[in-house]
C-alpha cells in the first residue's frame, strides 16, 4: 500500500514540476560594471592577459570579466601568475590591484565579459564540421 502512495505522490511531483516554467539564471549584460566575490581565496578560476594594461579573468562560476589598468603593468602580458589585491573585502572591483612580478597595478575598470576563447572555439568547430 505504501509503495502505490510514495509512486501517486511521485507522480504528483513530477506533473507539478512540469507545469511551473524553469527559472533562468540571470542573464548578464556585457560590459556592465562589475565585482568578482571571494578573489581573495576561491573566486578566481583562470586568467588571460591580453596585453600589458588589460586582461580577461575567470570567476569560479565560469563568468569572465574584463579588466583593465589604470597605465602599463609590465610583464602582465607574459605573466604565467598573477595575484590579486582585494584591500580586505574578499571582492574584486574596479578599486581593486593586481601583482604581477612583484609590482603592483591598480585597476581602471573591471567589467562582464564574453569567454574570449568563445570565437576561437566555433571557428575551430566549424572547421571540423568541413572536414
Amino acid at each position: 500500500m505504501k509503495t502505490i502512495f510514495h509512486a501517486a505522490g511521485a507522480g504528483v511531483i513530477a506533473a507539478l514540476l512540469s507545469a511551473v516554467p524553469a527559472i533562468a539564471a540571470p542573464q548578464v549584460k556585457i560590459g556592465e560594471e562589475a565585482r568578482i566575490p571571494f578573489a581573495d581565496t576561491t573566486g578566481i578560476r583562470n586568467f588571460r592577459a591580453e596585453n600589458d594594461h588589460s586582461l580577461y579573468i575567470e570567476g569560479q562560476t565560469g563568468r569572465w570579466y574584463y579588466a583593465e589598468t589604470l597605465g602599463t603593468c609590465t610583464g602582465l602580458d607574459f605573466a604565467n601568475r598573477i595575484g590579486f589585491i582585494t584591500k580586505g573585502t574578499g571582492t574584486l572591483d574596479r578599486f581593486g590591484q593586481i601583482l604581477v612580478d612583484g609590482r603592483t597595478c591598480q585597476l581602471k575598470s573591471l567589467v562582464t565579459a564574453e569567454d574570449p576563447g568563445k570565437a576561437a572555439k566555433a571557428e575551430k568547430a566549424a572547421d571540423s564540421k568541413e572536414d
